[in-house]
């Protein structure tokens, strides 16, 4: 019972630090991912932990492709202009 993917986010975090994104779907993660004040997510030393965002509707997908593709335009950007 519960949550499936809850171990898997933790290894995921401990594995992944502050590389990680997350696009979340609501639902069963969204209870124990986002939870204010506490946050499950690992963090390192400095506290920098996953970025994580939810998406209200089932289309987490598309969410974190528009997530992806502002992370590869932000470092393009950064390139052209370093």
């Amino acid at each position: 019972e519960g949550c499936g993917e809850t171990p898997y986010v933790k290894l995921l975090t401990q594995l992944f630090g502050e590389r990680l994104v997350v696009a979340n779907a609501t639902g069963c993660s969204s209870i124990w991912g986002g939870s204010a004040p506490s946050n499950p997510y690992t963090t390192n030393e400095d506290g920098h932990g996953p970025a994580w965002a939810n998406s209200l509707f089932e289309d987490n997908a598309q969410f974190g492709l528009g997530i992806a593709m502002g992370i590869v335009t932000r470092r393009a950007t950064l390139r052209r202009n370093v």
